[in-house]
């Protein structure tokens, strides 16, 4: 059995960390709602005053840039196994 680690975000729902991703010195979270698999969203984690924040993404540009990342990166993930 795989055990996730779990976050609580704004909305007070609890989300999965499926993955997570570096990208130009930034770390984005894949996260999957615990209730409702359909419910998925991708998170930015920011360093400030010495602890690490989850945060929304700026952008819808930045929302399609990330998420094509993390599904390239699944495709890699494949052809490794």
């Amino acid at each position: 059995m795989i055990n996730l680690d779990i976050l609580t975000l704004e909305n007070n729902k609890d989300y999965f960390i499926i993955d997570t991703l570096i990208n130009e010195d930034s770390k984005y979270l894949f996260l999957v709602n615990k209730e409702d698999e359909n419910d998925v969203v991708i998170r930015k984690v920011i360093k400030k005053d010495d602890g690490e924040y989850v945060i929304k993404l700026d952008s819808n540009d930045e929302f399609e840039k990330i998420m094509y990342l993390f599904k390239e990166k699944q495709k890699d993930d494949k052809n490794e196994e």
